[in-house]
C-alpha cells in the first residue's frame, strides 16, 4: 500500500487507500529529550514559547538553529522528528511514499526532504507539486487558480490545461498566513475581554494557550452564527464575552484584501475565474463571501489532504524509480467538456440587472445595435464614445456589445486595462446595471444603467 504525504506547515497530511489518515500542524516543542510535534506541541506552544518551533518546514535546511536546543540542532532534525512521529500512524516499515510539496521548495530542500523521508522509513517513490495534486481529481478548465494557506504565508498557484494540467507559476504572500491571522483574532478577543471584564488573557500564558486551543471551534461558530460566546476560567471564576461573528472577518480584512488583490492580478484575460480553495482557506470566517463578490467567479472548496489524495489518484504518473525522482509539474487531468465551456460564454446576469445604457457626463448611450467603442481616438468607421486623452487611456480602449441573449459584454483592447468597480479587468467580461467603468488614471468614469419602460407608479 502506497502512502502520500502533503507538506504544508499548516497541516502535514498523511493519506493511504484514498483516505486521510492524519493531519497535524507543523509545530514542535523542543524542551525535552525528544521533540514533541503536531497537535501535542501546538497545545503547549504558548506556555513555553522559547522552545516552540514552527519554521522547520517552510525554511527546511540542515544549517544549525540560531539557538540550538537540547532536542534538535537543525531545522532538518525537527522535520525528521515530525515525519518519524507521523510514520508511526501506519504499521508497515519502509512504505513507498509519494510527497506533495510546496511550490517554493528549492532543489536543495527537495533533496533534503528525500533524505529525511528515508531516515523516517518513508521510502520516497515520487514528488509532485502540491497545488497541482490538490486540483487534479476533477476535470479542469483552460486555466484555474489554487489558493492555500500555510503558517507564515499564503500561496496562489496558476494552473493551465493545454492537453495536460500543469502549474504555470505561483505567488507567495508572506506575512499573510495562519500565524498572522491567528494573532489578529487573539488580539481582538483579548481586547474584548479587557473592555468588558478588565481581564487580559494575553498577559497570562495559560489563558493565552486556552485562546489558541479554542480558536478553531470559535471560528467554526462564527461561520454559522451571528455571535460567538467565549468563556475563560480565571482565578476569580469564569469570565465570558460575546463577539459578533462579523468582527472575525473585519479583524482579518487586511489579509483578505491581499488575497483578493492577488487573485485579481492572476485571473485569466477572459471567461470565468475558476478558483480552488484549500479547506484551510474555506474555513476562514467571511473569506468565501468576499471571494464571491468577484466578477464571474466559480469557487470550489477542496477537502482536507487534497494534495495527498490527488497524489495517490495519479500514483502511476508520479511514481519513479529511486534514482530517477523528479518533481512532477503536469498531470493528464481531463479537460472540462465543450458543453460546459459554451455555457460559460452565455449570460449569467438576470434580465432585471442587464444594462441598457452607458452614462457619461449625464448623457446616455444606448447599448444596442452596433458595439459602442470607447477611447481617445476611436476610428471613424466605428460607433464610438470619444473621451479625453490622458494617462492610461488608449486610442481604442474598450468596446461594449449586447449579445443575442441580452447580456452586455465589455471587451478590453487597451494597453493598461479597464477598471470595473475598481477591479482591473482584461479580456472579456459581462456587465450589469450599477457597474462603474473607468479607463485611465485618474481616468474617465461611466456608469451602466437599465432604463425602465414604466413610470414607477405603484
Amino acid at each position: 500500500m502506497t502512502l502520500a504525504v502533503e507538506i504544508n506547515d499548516a497541516g502535514i497530511a498523511l493519506a493511504a487507500d484514498g483516505g486521510l489518515l492524519a493531519e497535524e500542524p507543523g509545530i514542535a516543542m523542543l524542551d525535552g529529550a525528544e521533540p514533541v510535534t503536531g497537535v501535542a506541541a501546538a497545545r503547549r506552544a504558548r506556555l513555553n514559547p522559547v522552545f516552540a518551533e514552527n519554521r522547520h518546514w517552510q525554511d527546511l535546511a540542515d544549517t544549525p538553529l540560531a539557538r540550538p536546543l537540547p532536542a534538535a540542532r537543525t531545522l532538518a532534525e525537527v522535520a525528521y522528528a515530525q515525519l518519524a512521529a507521523l510514520r508511526r500512524v501506519v504499521a508497515d516499515r519502509d512504505r513507498a511514499t509519494l510527497f506533495a510539496v510546496p511550490a517554493a521548495y528549492t532543489r536543495e530542500q527537495l533533496a533534503l526532504l528525500l533524505g529525511i523521508a528515508r531516515e523516517a522509513e518513508l521510502e520516497p517513490a515520487g514528488l509532485v507539486d502540491a497545488a497541482l495534486a490538490s486540483v487534479a481529481r476533477e476535470p479542469a478548465p483552460a486555466q484555474l487558480l489554487h489558493l492555500d494557506l500555510g503558517l507564515h504565508r499564503a500561496t496562489l498557484s496558476v494552473l493551465e490545461h493545454d492537453g495536460e494540467l500543469r502549474r504555470l507559476r505561483y505567488e507567495l504572500l508572506p506575512q499573510h498566513g495562519w500565524v498572522a491571522l491567528q494573532q489578529g483574532w487573539l488580539d481582538m478577543i483579548s481586547s474584548a475581554f479587557v473592555r468588558r471584564t478588565r481581564f487580559d488573557p494575553l498577559h497570562e500564558a495559560g489563558s493565552e494557550q486556552r485562546l489558541c486551543d479554542g480558536l478553531p471551534d470559535w471560528l467554526a461558530v462564527a461561520a454559522q452564527d451571528s455571535a460567538v460566546t467565549i468563556e475563560l476560567p480565571t482565578v476569580e471564576g469564569p469570565l465570558a464575552v460575546e463577539i459578533p461573528a462579523a468582527e472575525f472577518a473585519v479583524s482579518a480584512s487586511r489579509h483578505y484584501d491581499e488575497y483578493l488583490r492577488t487573485v485579481q492580478r492572476a485571473r485569466p484575460a477572459s471567461g470565468m475565474l475558476h478558483l480552488r480553495l484549500s479547506h484551510r482557506c474555506a474555513t476562514l470566517p467571511g473569506l468565501l463571501e468576499r471571494l464571491r463578490e468577484l466578477r464571474d467567479v466559480e469557487l470550489v472548496t477542496l477537502p482536507a489532504g487534497a494534495a495527498a489524495l490527488g497524489a495517490l489518484a495519479f500514483e502511476r504518473e508520479i511514481r519513479r524509480e529511486p534514482r530517477q525522482l523528479t518533481l512532477v509539474q503536469h498531470l493528464p487531468v481531463p479537460a472540462l467538456g465543450s458543453a460546459q465551456a459554451t455555457a460559460e460564454r452565455r449570460s449569467t446576469v438576470p434580465p432585471v440587472l442587464r444594462p441598457t445604457h452607458l452614462v457619461h457626463r449625464s448623457r446616455a448611450y444606448a447599448l444596442r445595435g452596433r458595439p459602442l467603442a470607447l477611447g481617445s481616438g476611436v476610428p471613424a468607421d466605428r460607433r464610438g464614445l470619444q473621451v479625453d486623452a490622458g494617462p492610461g487611456v488608449s486610442r481604442l480602449h474598450c468596446s461594449l456589445r449586447r449579445q443575442d441573449g441580452g447580456g452586455v459584454w465589455l471587451e478590453d483592447h487597451s494597453t493598461y486595462g479597464t477598471f470595473v468597480n475598481d477591479e482591473k479587468v482584461t479580456g472579456r467580461i459581462e456587465l450589469r446595471a450599477g457597474d462603474r467603468l473607468r479607463i485611465g488614471s485618474p481616468g474617465v468614469e461611466c456608469e451602466l444603467v437599465q432604463a425602465v419602460e414604466d413610470d414607477g407608479a405603484a
